[in-house]
C-alpha cells in the first residue's frame, strides 16, 4: 500500500489535476498528470510523488473488484516510485481490460508509459 504522503485524498487537488494535467494514455489506464514547481518558497511535501485512481462502475459493478484493481496498480506504482520525477502528481483512470491483469502486466504497463 501507499504511503499516506503519496496518496491525492482531497477534491480540490483531484480537480485541480483533472483540469491543468496532461493525459497519457496506455492499454490498461490512462493518467492525467502534472508536475508541481519547486521552488524554495512550497513546502518539501510538494516535492512528493502523490497518485489517485478512478475506477468506474463501469469497470464493474461490484466493489470488490474495483478495490482490488485499485490495490493492484497502488502496488505497481510503489514498487516504480522512482521512475517517475520528483513533484509528480497523477491520477489514473483504469480501462476495463485490466480486470483479468496481474501486477506484473500492470507494472510493464507502467514502465512503458514512462
Amino acid at each position: 500500500m501507499l504511503k499516506k504522503i503519496n496518496r491525492i485524498s482531497s477534491k480540490k487537488e483531484f480537480q485541480e489535476i483533472k483540469n491543468k494535467g496532461e493525459m497519457k494514455a496506455a492499454e490498461l489506464f490512462s493518467i492525467v498528470w502534472m508536475k508541481t514547481e519547486t521552488r524554495n518558497e512550497i513546502l518539501d511535501s510538494r516535492k512528493n510523488r502523490k497518485f489517485g485512481v478512478i475506477v468506474s462502475k463501469k469497470i464493474s459493478k461490484k466493489a470488490v473488484e474495483r478495490n482490488q484493481i485499485r490495490r493492484r496498480l497502488m502496488e505497481a506504482v510503489r514498487l516504480k516510485m522512482d521512475i517517475f520525477p520528483e513533484g509528480f502528481r497523477g491520477i489514473f483512470l483504469v480501462k476495463k481490460n485490466i480486470l483479468d491483469k496481474k501486477e506484473g502486466e500492470i507494472e510493464a504497463c507502467l514502465k512503458k508509459l514512462f
